[in-house]
């Protein structure tokens, strides 16, 4: 069966592409990504970054900002150290509740992304649905709230639940047991390369929804 349309911002497209996902993949459950995918962050992940930066005595250039590997604490000290000589001085725990608070202080900033949450209400009429982020547990909560979507997604899982995140498929295997259905039976739904690798790798079916067609990848 060929698969339904992308839809677009409207209510009635989104539901006629949730019947349409739900007739040719049957999937037992959907997964979403947080930032990027559900809502918008980009501006206030930025701005949390450089703050918490500036808390440490810490100055990078704002293109060096966008492109770095914010969510990953390992690779963000090798590529501060590597293009700046800047070490990171405080631990990878006291970064996370000084960027927390940071972020909590900015949800007004928080916009969703319509196409995907529209769809996104709809799938969780039908399926059980989770949220597998990198992002820390109390900002995503922060986040759906902000953007109407508490109470949505009976399943979190945030960074502080796994030991590897997203380009390894430890979020998504978790979403999967948490939802109790079997990673091959539940559809992703990503922004970016390791996200869309860490649900490929849990063997779930993902849509990118970079593309102007929202084709499911299958592993």
């Amino acid at each position: 069966m060929t698969q339904p349309q992308a839809p677009t911002d409207t209510p009635s497209d989104a539901a006629a592409y949730a019947l349409g996902l739900l007739v040719s993949v049957r999937p037992g459950a959907c997964v979403f990504d947080f930032d990027g995918t559900l809502v918008d962050t980009s501006t206030i992940n930025i701005d949390a970054a450089r703050a918490t930066l500036a808390d440490l005595g810490l100055t990078v250039p704002e293109p060096w900002l966008r492109q770095a590997p914010l969510a990953d604490l390992t690779a963000l000290r090798h590529q501060l150290l590597t293009d700046h000589g800047l070490p990171l001085p405080c631990t990878d725990t006291e970064f996370v509740h000084r960027a927390r608070a940071h972020w909590l202080a900015r949800t007004i900033l928080v916009k969703p992304v319509p196409r995907v949450t529209a769809l996104a209400r709809r799938l969780a009429a039908a399926v059980p649905t989770a949220v597998a982020s990198a992002n820390d547990g109390h900002v995503v909560r922060a986040g759906l709230n902000a953007a109407g979507l508490a109470g949505l997604f009976p399943v979190l899982v945030a960074r502080e639940h796994v030991t590897h995140l997203k380009p390894h498929p430890d979020a998504y295997l978790l979403a999967a047991a948490q939802l109790s259905q079997a990673p091959h039976r539940c559809l992703a739904f990503e922004n970016t390369d390791e996200g869309v690798t860490a649900a490929l790798g849990a063997t779930m079916p993902v849509i990118d929804i970079r593309h102007e067609d929202w084709t499911v990848q299958n592993p």
